[in-house]
């Protein structure tokens, strides 16, 4: 089970009152937001919400749970910022000077392409 992609569904569902608000909100359709959230339903044990046609409604064991999985989408979030901010970093390469031109050029694309 994906436990952050339930987590996420949770957070979104719960923020907004029901699945396919929250689901749109996390750019996924209801059907894979209800899915997750069972899912992580069935991972953590108990009911997040008390559902009606209409709207969605934490349970005291949502309510307890909705903490933690902020944190975890809020920690994941941080997380990729943080490797595309070390991916950009700029890193020196020191070469002799002998070093010919085609093979510096050679190296600078292979860096790119490694996404360097």
């Amino acid at each position: 089970m994906d436990v952050l992609a339930g987590c996420r569904a949770f957070v979104d569902v719960s923020a907004h009152g029901t699945f396919t608000v929250g689901a749109a909100a996390g750019g996924i359709p209801q059907s894979v937001a209800s899915r997750r959230i069972a899912a992580l339903e069935g991972h953590l044990g108990g009911k997040l919400f008390d559902r009606t046609s209409r709207q969605v409604r934490l349970t005291p064991f949502g309510r307890d749970m909705l903490p933690s999985a902020r944190r975890l989408v809020e920690l994941a979030d941080a997380m990729a910022e943080q490797a595309r901010s070390a991916r950009r970093r700029p890193f020196r390469l020191v070469l002799p000077e002998v070093c010919a031109a085609p093979v510096l050029a050679q190296l600078v694309l292979d860096a790119r392409r490694a996404g360097l």
